[in-house]
């Protein structure tokens, strides 16, 4: 009975995984896509700031880190309120939840305090901006409408930026613990 029971929750999770990643991929009828492909991308790090920003509240230590997460949020946000009406009217609707591999991130995350918080925070934060940098420097904004260039345009500065930002502040807090 209880092989029965566990193969059962077995399938059940392997369901609902199933169904979490479909809600990880954008929706949209016939929309350009490669603003269908930034769209998604935009979101990822948007909601992924915003989650680990929420973290460091509790479990940063240094002040400069809190800071740069409290930045970072407010950006995010900003970036967010700006890119949902240009989606909208382009029919894109982005994914309701994160890509799986930036929900273990998170869960790692949880599991840290203080300095090691500190130094993994801002070791995942150059990470997730390096590689939205490569995704985004492979797309043509040629190929979008004149909002969503600007989007691009706009958004890869500010990733840019803010990379430079955490690479300094990394110098400081050090690098994360390696696992």
């Amino acid at each position: 009975m209880n092989t029965i029971i566990r193969l059962s929750a077995a399938a059940m999770f392997l369901l609902l995984a199933a169904c979490s990643n479909q809600n990880a991929k954008p929706t949209s009828s016939a929309a350009n896509p490669t603003e269908v492909q930034f769209t998604t991308d935009a979101y990822q790090i948007i909601e992924f700031d915003r989650q680990e920003g929420a973290l460091a509240k509790t479990q940063a230590q240094s002040p400069a880190v809190k800071a740069i997460s409290e930045q970072l949020t407010n950006q995010a946000n900003g970036f967010a309120a700006r890119l949902a009406p240009t989606a909208a009217a382009a029919s894109i609707k982005p994914p309701s939840i994160l890509r799986e591999d930036l929900r273990v991130r998170l869960g790692h995350m949880r599991l840290q305090q203080g300095l090691d918080f500190d130094r993994t925070y801002v070791g995942d934060q150059i990470a997730s901006h390096e590689e939205l940098l490569r995704m985004q420097g492979g797309m043509n904004e040629g190929a979008v409408s004149p909002q969503f260039a600007t989007l691009m345009r706009d958004g890869t500065t500010l990733v840019r930026e803010n990379l430079e930002k955490l690479r300094a502040l990394q110098r400081q807090v050090g690098s994360p613990p390696r696992v």
